[in-house]
């Protein structure tokens, strides 16, 4: 878990990027070492109390100064500094990452640092959960951790780490079995979240958050020959027509395109959530993999965090269960055509 580095480094950049003066018309203003010197100035007031930490932050600012000034333009930063968002143009996906790089190997962390609530915002919460979550889906052992599980424990993690004042110290012997960190962070956060897992219905809701598209889209079906109609569907850029059957549960697929989605790397054994057991229209009982998948697009629609059910053989499936990912849909059965609703 990366999250000393971080949350240091949120202490300080609002600061730091607020002492600068941009254009509207997109063009860098100052050099470098004007840069460099402002954003020192601003590092050092904001850290001057954080004991415990070394910092080397003429080459942090020279890497920020190198790394992510060229790629923001100055209305974004104008826009996000009129408006107090500095924090959330930062963190955002497209910028952290090479936040992350030019924090590594710039801070040094005493032993005896102590996380402290005082010093934690909203801000570093979030920073350090993502960096947390990235973390925990890279280890690679029996217990497959899903997005969501992660989320959850590291949220469970973080919040005891601050709450009971641990060291820096404390933190590195979490792995450990017989310190106090792993009996009173780890083991009782993964305790909460085998009992998520255990409860979680694999079953899809609706949730603006994971649907990019406009207010609506109408999408028309294939008569497939008088015995129902056919959809198109595009997981991760493999396009399949599945059958359209409300009666059916979920969004299902079969050994074959689960194959293609591995190929491609859509699909990693991350993205397996668990199994389920499904009634087939002859009665027969199979029991299906589930996994969690983004990137499928439906009309003008993309959908992500998705339920999907893996079956040995068998039609590929659009059912009402994928559906329930919209806030709602009407199926016009004289126009063969079907409109969802963001």
């Amino acid at each position: 878990m990366k999250i000393t580095a971080l949350s240091l480094f949120i202490l300080f950049t609002t600061h730091l990027f607020s002492q600068q003066i941009y254009t509207s018309d997109n063009k860098y203003l100052g050099n470098k070492d004007e840069f460099v010197s402002s954003c020192i100035k601003g590092a050092q007031e904001k850290t001057v109390n954080l004991k415990g930490v070394e910092i080397n932050i003429k080459q942090y600012c020279s890497c920020i100064c190198d790394n992510l000034i060229p790629t923001l333009h100055s209305k974004e930063i104008e826009q996000a500094t009129s408006k107090e968002k500095l924090a959330e143009l930062f963190l955002n996906d497209k910028n952290i990452q090479i936040i992350i790089d030019c924090v590594d190997g710039n801070f040094v962390v005493e032993d005896s640092f102590e996380f402290k609530k005082e010093n934690q915002t909203e801000e570093t919460k979030l920073i350090q959960v993502k960096q947390c979550v990235d973390e925990i889906l890279k280890i690679e052992d029996d217990f497959i951790w899903t997005n969501q599980m992660a989320n959850e424990y590291c949220l469970c993690a973080i919040d005891k780490l601050y709450s009971k004042g641990y060291t820096f110290k404390d933190l590195l012997e979490i792995e450990n079995e017989n310190s106090e960190t792993f009996n009173e962070i780890a083991v009782p956060c993964v305790a909460a979240v085998l009992d998520i897992k255990k409860d979680i219905p694999y079953s899809n809701s609706y949730n603006k958050e994971d649907i990019t598209g406009p207010t609506s889209s109408t999408i028309q079906l294939i008569d497939y020959l008088g015995q129902g109609y056919k959809i198109k569907l595009s997981i991760d850029g493999i396009n399949k027509y599945f059958l359209f059957d409300t009666g059916a549960s979920d969004l299902v697929i079969n050994r074959e395109i689960e194959r293609e989605l591995l190929i491609n790397g859509s699909l990693n054994k991350q993205h397996y959530v668990g199994k389920q057991l499904y009634t087939l229209a002859n009665n027969e009982q199979v029991m299906a993999d589930i996994v969690l998948l983004n990137n499928i697009s439906i009309g003008n629609y993309t959908v992500n965090q998705v339920y999907v059910a893996v079956m040995e053989k068998g039609a590929l499936l659009c059912g009402k269960g994928f559906l329930d990912k919209f806030k709602n849909w009407e199926f016009n059965d004289q126009k063969k055509e079907i409109t969802l609703f963001k």
